[in-house]
């Protein structure tokens, strides 16, 4: 049973200020969820940026978006108020866009953009603007617009980063990535939201340029309200107790715990967690979460058996990997025929350092 209070739709609308400006709206989770919560507050937003409205998500878990936009407020459309009370939609990432247009407002400047690249597609909504003769100096390689935005310019500036320079996700591309985003943002004012299906990327523009914030929901879950709207949910009724993750957005849209993102900074999300920047006590306490799994462990475990144990990407486990490997406490079975950070890769513990890694494990944990 789902439990609503629901006053006036346009009860409060302007609450949080009158503002133009374009907004981004980012739903990142580790299982599939409706987004129509989030998504009918953001799109109040539209009232004052009247040119344009799009959102972006990846159905049935696969690797390939759905785009629906119109350049258009997106308070006067039948597409938003359709999709703000559709319960059939669901994804675990959502991105969404409301414009003021600084190029001419009409469908292929409108966001968000998607690209093709190997097996899954990409989306992407930029807020803010850029200038001077950044298209001299940022290479899109063979990626070309579709519209006239530096937005879109920037996006396919970012596929030529990622399929020339990204072989696989990890700490050092997620690096690479936000030294690209700061390369751009030199040119103007820059916050953007970017997903590939599996990830979402948040960066906010270095010197906090309108802003950017985000709240965690997890277990257990309260009721909250709309800011833009007198209209509550007791989210309880809404989520299972195992679904977690990130609503990312311009402005807080509930009357929720919101956090600003670092300015200049990346933020990625995996499966509902936040994998970069990595928290160095976080990563010391996995670090020594997968020491003590491969310990305990009755076998030589894999990677993948890792990751999926543990609910860690197989990145993070791949660092982590390396770390201990690095300090001599693991070593990867000798009749393993694949690479050592293959997700078949089997590891176990140094025999001679076990007593070692035994006393460790008692000190951290019991």
């Amino acid at each position: 049973m789902q439990y609503y209070t629901h006053k006036s739709i346009y009860g409060v609308l302007g609450k949080a200020g009158a503002t133009k400006l374009c907004e981004l709206l980012g739903m990142a989770f580790n299982q599939p969820i409706q987004p129509n919560f989030s998504f009918r507050g953001f799109v109040h937003r539209g009232a004052y940026n009247p040119h344009g409205w799009g959102i972006a998500y990846y159905p049935d878990c696969e690797l390939a978006a759905q785009v629906i936009k119109e350049p258009l407020q997106s308070t006067n459309s039948t597409f938003a108020a359709f999709l703000k009370d559709n319960k059939g939609i669901r994804s675990k990432i959502f991105i969404s866009h409301v414009r003021y247009a600084t190029f001419s407002p009409c469908f292929a400047n409108t966001h968000p953009f998607s690209r093709v690249l190997g097996d899954r597609e990409y989306v992407f909504a930029h807020n803010g603007h850029l200038s001077g003769n950044y298209r001299d100096l940022l290479s899109t390689g063979r990626w070309t617009s579709m519209g006239t935005t530096d937005s879109e310019y920037a996006f396919c500036h970012l596929m030529h980063i990622i399929e020339n320079r990204v072989p696989e996700w990890n700490e050092e591309s997620f690096s690479r990535l936000e030294n690209s985003m700061r390369e751009i943002n030199q040119f103007g004012n820059f916050n953007c939201l970017l997903s590939d299906g599996e990830r979402l990327f948040c960066y906010r523009d270095i010197n906090g340029y309108k802003g950017l914030h985000y709240t965690k929901r997890k277990a257990p879950f309260s009721s909250v309200k709309l800011v833009d709207e007198d209209f509550e949910i007791d989210l309880s009724e809404e989520k299972a107790p195992s679904q977690k993750g990130f609503i990312i957005a311009t402005r807080p849209l509930t009357d929720e715990q919101w956090k600003e993102l670092e300015p200049g900074r990346l933020a990625v999300i995996d499966k509902g967690t936040l994998v970069f920047p990595q928290n160095e006590s976080r990563l010391h306490e996995q670090l020594f979460l997968v020491l003590r799994f491969i310990r305990t462990a009755p076998h030589r475990v894999t990677i993948q058996e890792i990751s999926s144990k543990m609910e860690l990407t197989l990145d993070e486990v791949r660092l982590l990997i390396q770390q201990l490997l690095d300090k001599g406490l693991i070593r990867q079975d000798r009749r393993d025929t694949v690479e050592p950070y293959s997700a078949t890769a089997t590891y176990y513990t140094v025999p001679r350092r076990r007593l070692e890694i035994d006393a460790l494990i008692k000190v951290l944990f019991d």
